[in-house]
């Protein structure tokens, strides 16, 4: 590399998978000496890490684009992710991108940065498909940049063919990493000082399945609670069908692993749960919410649910909402459905205009809102574990920290406390906030 360094930024969308990738590259980045700039300062590379799971998302991604050459004209923009993996075609359309990397080619991107400047070529010439294919989880990571948790990728891909969803094209079949891996990662995040650990991956309830030994994600959570000493454990979204009892029991016992899930649901409507190719009814979601509810105490359990998708008549969304509104959730995640080029359900009939979705969207944000407060006005006079994330603005006197059970409490802190495990007494609720005293003794 040239005697003067070089400078990047990244700008990263969607999920927590491509947050964790984005991090790989920047640790690879920065071993070779090159300098991170936040994104509006001006850099010599920008990286765009795209998501394709809506068409809103999309359009963010061109606009980071756009704005990435406007901030440096000079820059040289690489652009990579699902929505370069799913729509190259579209994505060569704009001026603004010179390297264009899919998600098969992710890996590499350190490395073709690298021997661009190492040679001296061109984004024009340079050959990336010559560094393209090697093994997508040798990406490692150190520290996540300004973060308070640390996310580890223990599984790739899909296996699911759910009628609305491009990702099994844009990650491929799902894949699992190997547990001594994952074990690694999360020791090396531990001793650099990392108290909450998020795993993380498209389809985390198919872990293990493809790997010679007898593993699942329960053995696997266990492995890593015996492999650190004090760092805690959250899962990332994973499919209601695969919460097995085993993993039910560890949540319930192990004062480790948060008791915390994230579970989709997608439609409370049989007929809209065929369409989709959901592998549940609504009967059946509902019960295992309950039983799960009732037997591990004070869980927060928080859905996604898709609007408007093809064929949604209003009573069929009026079964999704009074399905939610009976249901033990502490929060929604809602979504209105978004045409995917390549799905099943593009070219499905009775299309759902967009104001019909904007209406029905509004009517169950409100009630996420509303289960979301009453979970949070629940938890006021609970003893808490909870990472301390910092204050949302510097000024402010106060700090953010994170329970176990997925409550944002906050709290006035003393600097330096960024990523430490606080005990915490959540004293009152606030205009849709938690406010708690912070305890003594830090792990």
């Amino acid at each position: 590399m040239s005697n003067k360094k070089k400078t990047f930024s990244i700008a990263t969308l969607g999920c927590k998978l491509n947050q964790y990738e984005s991090e790989c590259i920047r640790n690879s980045l920065e071993k070779n000496d090159w300098i991170y700039k936040p994104f509006e300062s001006g850099a010599d590379f920008y990286i765009i890490n795209t998501c394709t799971v809506t068409g809103k998302t999309d359009s963010r991604c061109r606009n980071a684009i756009r704005r990435a050459k406007r901030i440096s004209p000079q820059s040289t923009v690489v652009v990579t992710g699902c929505y370069a993996e799913t729509q190259p075609e579209k994505l060569r359309e704009m001026p603004e991108i010179d390297i264009l990397l899919g998600n098969s080619e992710k890996q590499s991107t350190a490395v073709v940065l690298n021997r661009m400047v190492e040679e001296g070529t061109t984004a024009n010439s340079y050959n990336t498909k010559a560094v393209s294919g090697n093994d997508v989880f040798k990406m490692s990571i150190d520290n996540f940049h300004d973060h308070s948790r640390a996310f580890i990728k223990i599984q790739e891909g899909c296996n699911s063919a759910c009628s609305y969803c491009i990702i099994p094209r844009a990650r491929g079949p799902s894949r699992s990493v190997g547990a001594d891996t994952v074990l690694k990662q999360a020791r090396i995040l531990e001793s650099n000082g990392y108290r909450e650990i998020v795993l993380t991956g498209i389809h985390i309830g198919r872990y293990g399945m493809d790997l010679d030994e007898d593993m699942d994600l329960a053995k696997l959570v266990k492995m890593l609670i015996g492999a650190t000493s004090h760092t805690r454990i959250r899962l990332s979204s994973i499919e209601l069908t695969e919460v097995k009892d085993n993993l039910l029991s560890l949540i319930s016992e192990s004062t480790r692993l948060t008791k915390h899930i994230h579970v989709p649901l997608q439609s409370g409507d049989d007929e809209i749960l065929y369409a989709m190719n959901r592998p549940y009814r609504s009967s059946e979601f509902a019960g295992r919410i309950e039983e799960i509810s009732h037997s591990i105490g004070n869980i927060s359990i928080g859905t996604d649910i898709i609007v408007g998708f093809p064929g949604e008549t209003e009573e069929r969304f009026g079964n999704t909402y009074n399905l939610v509104r009976g249901l033990p959730l502490s929060y929604l995640h809602v979504f209105s459905y978004s045409r995917r080029p390549g799905t099943a359900a593009a070219s499905m009939p009775n299309q759902i205009s967009p104001m019909v979705k904007k209406t029905r969207s509004k009517k169950l944000i409100k009630l996420g809102k509303s289960k979301k407060f009453d979970f949070l006005k629940s938890q006021v006079g609970r003893d808490e574990l909870a990472v301390v994330q910092g204050p949302k603005r510097p000024s402010s006197q106060f700090s953010r920290t994170l329970t176990g059970n997925y409550c944002e409490v906050f709290v006035k802190s003393p600097p330096g406390l960024k990523g430490y495990l606080m005990p915490i007494t959540i004293s009152h609720y606030s205009r849709g906030r938690l406010y708690g005293i912070l305890m003594d003794t830090v792990r």
